[in-house]
């Protein structure tokens, strides 16, 4: 008859023995060594609302009318819903997130230390001309590739870091006719003005003319500047 409240004596009252089994015995925290100590002592007695402290993993427990479960305390968290990237969550009992790395995951811009890298690599954006411009959209990726299909004589960078270094590395194949170009005197930087990439001594950058060469071109850029440019030429 666990749960049946309180009940005030006061001195010289008798107490009976099944006052005493209803309002002391049922209701104090019982102590046992372990869950199977418990369920010897008390047999088919658990009664809803019993307590009992297992010593073997201090851990205390209620009886829910069906089962002893564990007694965690009220918190003022109520439920834990899986965000972005995010799988799992519930609103009791111990609550499992996964973080799904089978899937993109987007950091947001935000600062990482101390970090080692393995088995990595950088995506590589497919890129295309029109109308002899080059748009190249950092947010898409770090490298990229292009077969000249017709002369370049403008280069756009978008989304390029305006705190701090960032890098673009671009694969050039020159077309099968060994006729295209690529102008570096028209770069813009997050729709800024044209400017002349800057290359070492000035000696400026001419693509390699051999059918299908490849060039490996290296654009530096430091808050958003005007790219410093490296380029290793004429892979055939």
């Amino acid at each position: 008859m666990a749960g049946a409240g309180w009940k005030s004596y006061s001195t010289g009252d008798l107490i009976s023995a099944t006052e005493f089994q209803t309002f002391i015995q049922d209701q104090v925290v019982q102590v046992y060594a372990d869950s199977s100590a418990r369920d010897t002592a008390l047999g088919t007695s658990d009664a809803e609302g019993m307590f009992c402290f297992l010593k073997d993993s201090n851990t205390l427990q209620f009886y829910d009318g069906s089962a002893w479960v564990n007694f965690i305390g009220e918190g003022d968290i109520t439920g834990v819903t899986a965000g972005t990237n995010l799988s799992g969550g519930g609103s009791s009992g111990a609550v499992t997130v996964n973080l799904a790395i089978d899937s993109e995951v987007a950091f947001a811009d935000q600062v990482a230390s101390a970090v080692v890298l393995k088995d990595y690599a950088e995506t590589d954006v497919a890129l295309t001309s029109s109308s002899n411009t080059l748009a190249i959209n950092l947010a898409n990726g770090n490298t990229g590739s292009i077969t000249l299909t017709e002369n370049i004589t403008d280069i756009d960078f978008t989304n390029v870091a305006t705190n701090g270094v960032s890098t673009f590395t671009l694969q050039i194949t020159q077309h099968a006719s060994s006729s295209k170009t690529v102008a570096i005197n028209q770069i813009t930087v997050n729709g800024g003005g044209h400017a002349t990439g800057k290359t070492a001594g000035g000696s400026g950058y001419t693509v390699s003319s051999g059918a299908n060469a490849i060039d490996l071109v290296t654009f530096l850029f430091l808050d958003a500047g005007t790219p410093l440019i490296n380029a290793l030429q004429d892979f055939s």
